[in-house]
């Protein structure tokens, strides 16, 4: 049969091999990169101890509790930290205070790639602040070192310097400064007892630190022009320029605050059981988690800061990280106590408590949403379907999931509607099993089969997140569409629907490594092929020179 076809286009969905998946979906590997807010003195900041020195029989291997992998499962490679970002996340925790142990500089390197490889992915990552531990470090290096000299503060701050320039390293997008932790525009420092092992730190001032910092990393980095938010210790001595003071591994309390400055912090902890590596060693009981959720529910009115001690930290016991209810692991120092992880066997016993009191502490609304990225058309041809994609993300406390009916979708006020106005969560995916729904600052990419009218017009199309029959949340995407005769033809149409027709056959499908698309049908000369991809952007075109069968 003769084609009838003057000019013949075709919208091919996943027929090039998979290297040119991002070109033909348009999105390209740094679209979901966002900035994010910044926090403020007033602010209601939730932070924990990220500790980074793991490896597979690395760093520390003694803790009482379990990971729900096997503590050979925490390899300190990107992957492990990315597990460990999520459940933080999951937590609603805001900021990481991560450590800065000299001789794992690999382990916080792959740490930050985890954080910029989820940042790609499209979630809000929680801010990160040096963790600095003048203990450790200087047993390491042999000596104390005196910050009354020029030589002493240049080590010191080093570190920090050091720590920066390992995130920025993985960190290179424009966005990255976001991500850092700070307080007014002034990058957050920590540092825990310091009068153990710093000389006359009593002497170090304020311009000590940023002016080394600034000369450092202020030329690529301008938020180092803007000085510094010092966080130290409750109890021990310490700088005269400290501007937060909280209860940092000081204490075996479940819940103690701290005022500085007009600020108040508060640290909740939910238990301390060192006794796999210390003689007697402490243990202060979980039992079951019910202290954790007291601790919780008695935060003081006036308390801006809670700090959890700690995340993962292992061989002292105080970790809330995912872990195995029913297993404890003992040496021969103490092998008779015990302790309960949780009193419903729930391995995510502390990550749910500390979402749950998160969201009643911060500044979060309960429920949020923005909308990352998509590629629903601007023009479509009547009755042409497509297939679309959009991502959204969480940015309220309140998870989304299928069981408590949050979906995608146009609103019903529309004139006109695009197909389907209301796209599921699938409950399976999404790590939803894990962690119980698409938590804060978590992405989720919707498929949408958007659908033309048959009549051309202009249509003001809003599209959204809701759950069932609450109320439109957060975010909402205005799109107007134009439905017109004279738009690309939109309808996304495979290999089998095109040899329906009888009129042209595909081959190889899908097409093979060499990339050619072989076209069978009967062609006249000056017929035109135009192949297009998913977002109608051409991809080559091809003038029929002579009648023939078939086009290679």
């Amino acid at each position: 049969m003769k084609a009838t076809y003057n000019h013949i286009t075709i919208s091919l969905v996943l027929l090039f091999m998979l290297s040119f998946c991002s070109d033909l979906s348009g999105q390209s590997v740094d679209d979901l990169l966002s900035g994010d807010f910044n926090f403020k003195a007033s602010s209601h900041v939730v932070g924990t101890s990220m500790f980074h020195w793991y490896g597979f029989y690395t760093g520390q291997v003694s803790g009482p509790w379990v990971p729900v992998d096997g503590r050979s499962s925490w390899t300190g490679n990107a992957a492990f930290f990315k597990i460990m970002v999520k459940q933080a996340m999951a937590a609603n925790i805001d900021v990481l205070y991560v450590h800065l142990i000299p001789h794992m500089d690999q382990q916080r390197i792959n740490l930050f790639h985890a954080l910029f490889e989820l940042r790609q992915e499209g979630y809000a990552i929680p801010k990160v602040a040096p963790f600095f531990d003048p203990v450790i470090t200087y047993d390491l290096e042999g000596a104390n070192v005196d910050v009354n000299t020029v030589a002493g503060k240049d080590n010191f701050i080093g570190h920090y310097i050091r720590f920066f320039e390992q995130y920025y390293s993985q960190n290179t997008d424009d966005y990255a400064y976001d991500f850092l932790y700070s307080i007014d525009g002034r990058v957050v420092l920590d540092s825990w007892h310091v009068h153990l092992n710093l000389i006359n730190y009593d002497l170090l001032t304020r311009f000590d630190v940023e002016s080394r910092l600034e000369d450092a990393l202020a030329i690529d980095h301008p938020i180092f022009y803007d000085g510094i938010h010092m966080i130290t210790t409750a109890i021990s001595p310490t700088f005269t320029f400290t501007d937060e003071r909280m209860h940092q591994f000081e204490v075996h309390e479940y819940y103690i605050e701290k005022s500085h400055n007009g600020i108040v912090s508060a640290q909740i902890k939910p238990d301390y059981w060192d006794q796999n590596v210390r003689t007697s060693g402490y243990l202060l009981k979980r039992d079951g988690g019910s202290h954790y959720t007291t601790a919780w529910n008695n935060i003081g009115s006036t308390v801006k800061r809670i700090y959890i001690e700690s995340f993962n930290e292992y061989d002292e016991g105080s970790g809330i990280f995912a872990a195995k209810p029913d297993e404890i692991f003992r040496t021969g120092l103490n092998p008779s106590n015990t302790d309960i992880w949780s009193s419903t066997g729930d391995s995510y016993e502390y990550i749910k408590a500390t979402a749950t009191g998160a969201a009643a502490f911060n500044d979060d609304v309960a429920m949020d949403s923005k909308i990352l990225w998509h590629n629903i058309p601007d023009e479509m041809y009547p009755g042409d379907t497509y297939s679309a994609t959009l991502v959204m993300r969480n940015e309220g406390n309140t998870q989304w999931n299928n069981a408590t009916d949050f979906k995608f979708g146009q609103q019903d006020s529309d004139p006109t509607i695009f197909g389907s106005n209301r796209y599921s969560i699938n409950d399976s995916q999404n790590e939803i099993p894990e962690y119980g729904g698409i938590f804060n600052d978590r992405p989720i990419t919707f498929d949408l089969q958007i659908v033309a009218p048959i009549n051309e017009g202009v249509c003001v199309n809003h599209y959204g997140m809701l759950p069932e029959g609450v109320a439109w949340i957060g975010e909402i995407l205005l799109k107007t569409i134009t439905v017109s005769t004279s738009a690309v033809r939109r309808t996304t149409l495979g290999v089998d629907d095109f040899n329906l027709r009888n009129q042209f056959k595909f081959y190889p499908n899908p097409v093979k490594s060499d990339g050619k698309l072989h076209i069978n049908g009967e062609f006249k000369k000056n017929d035109k092929i135009t192949l297009l991809n998913i977002l109608g952007s051409k991809i080559i075109e091809q003038k029929i020179q002579r009648d023939q069968k078939m086009l290679i």
